[in-house]
């Protein structure tokens, strides 16, 4: 099951960066590091790497919230907020796993310190605020127009899909 749920966040963070690659780098490069951070739990780093990633993961996700486009900043940085955390809570696991059984997913080391509750709470609250900064821009515009509709519903619906799959299935390794 958890290689399913890795392979299955593996191809959501492919997704958010297959979407953004045609742009420029600051487009780009957060879900690259995304995407690499979750190469290296997949593979079964130790605790320490992870830290790390979960260090590289957050400062991607600042330097989106100052130097990211315009028009994507939010969900993009919610969306590393709730990765750079994730990967904090892997990084807790068990030194000495065995390796490929993805040390980093389970957490056998960490009973009762984290368990499928506080999962679902943290993919709740990257819903919420997903759907907060969908809102805000809401009401800060004068509110969607048809042409909007129809000029980024596909790549917005993959961007969505992409997102909703890597952080739900990391979130699913992790419980």
């Amino acid at each position: 099951m958890h290689e399913l749920t890795a392979l299955v966040g593996l191809l959501g963070a492919g997704t958010c960066l297959a979407e953004r690659l045609a742009g420029p780098t600051r487009d780009w490069g957060p879900p690259a590091v995304v995407l690499a951070v979750m190469a290296l739990m997949t593979c079964g780093v130790d605790g320490a790497a992870l830290a790390a990633g979960a260090c590289a993961v957050a400062a991607a996700g600042l330097w989106t919230a100052l130097a990211g486009p315009p028009g994507g900043r939010g969900p993009v940085v919610v969306d590393l907020a709730t990765m750079a955390l994730l990967t904090a809570g892997a990084s807790r696991s068990e030194p000495d796993a065995a390796p490929g059984h993805l040390s980093g997913m389970n957490m056998p080391g960490a009973s009762g310190t984290y368990n499928v509750r506080f999962f679902l709470l943290l993919v709740v609250c990257w819903a919420l605020a997903r759907a907060g900064v969908h809102l805000i821009a809401l009401v800060r515009s004068a509110g969607p127009t048809p042409a909007d509709g129809a000029r980024g519903g596909g790549r917005a619906a993959v961007r969505e899909a992409g997102s909703a799959a890597m952080v739900v299935a990391m979130a699913a390794m992790l419980a």
